[in-house]
């Protein structure tokens, strides 16, 4: 999420359905609001969007429609049936398939977790023709939905050693990459620069940031 893949829409998607409810009815103004949502309102948190939009959430009626829409939202937004919304970003599959065609092992390293998001997790790599399902493939998601992603990937460097030696690693989440150069000193460790949280990270050097894959 927000790596390869533009999570943006899957929000954008739960957020029309909740104004479509009989609860959003009793939030005119965040409702009104909502209707004219677009893509690019979408930011890492609802209280982002809710900012985009010009709602303020000191005001009682968009705090408490806020605290409502995080229930219905958490409750999509990591499970199977919502990730098809998502999209790849423009020219991440190729490079994926790029580094493939070397004879790179491709390791897919996500906090998702496994019950709720996996076969989702699958059907879209299939669809946006990432490689999977062949040699040389693997998706490493958290067993649980409770794991702190942090400790999930941390976790699972174990896994990666067995595989091989690491040449580089992609993250969004400047604390999760920091975690895994510390784990990985010897690759190359890349910050893709999309959306992130507000985690503190410590401080490291030697690292790389790419804005997105199409090379502009």
């Amino acid at each position: 999420d927000s790596t390869l893949y533009e999570v943006g829409p899957r929000t954008a998607q739960i957020l029309r359905e909740w104004i479509q409810t009989i609860e959003a009815l009793r939030f005119p103004r965040v409702k009104k609001e909502l209707e004219r949502l677009e893509n690019s309102h979408v930011g890492y948190s609802l209280k982002d969007t809710f900012s985009a939009l010009g709602l303020p959430i000191d005001d009682s009626e968009v705090r408490e429609a806020l605290v409502l829409l995080k229930v219905y939202w958490q409750e999509r937004f990591f499970s199977n049936e919502y990730l098809s919304y998502d999209r790849a970003y423009p020219g991440s599959a190729r490079f994926v398939q790029e580094i493939y065609q070397t004879g790179a092992r491709i390791v897919y390293l996500t906090g998702r977790d496994e019950p709720g998001m996996g076969d989702g997790t699958r059907q879209v790599l299939i669809r946006d023709d990432f490689p999977w399902g062949v040699e040389r493939t693997h998706l490493l998601l958290k067993p649980a939905y409770g794991l702190p992603d942090l400790d999930h990937k941390v976790q699972a460097s174990e896994l990666i050693r067995n595989y091989g030696k690491l040449i580089a690693s992609f993250e969004n989440e400047p604390a999760n990459l920091v975690a895994i150069y510390e784990q990985f000193p010897e690759a190359m460790h890349i910050f893709v620069e999309t959306v992130s949280s507000d985690h503190a990270a410590p401080s490291a050097r030697g690292l790389y940031r790419i804005r997105g894959f199409t090379g502009e």
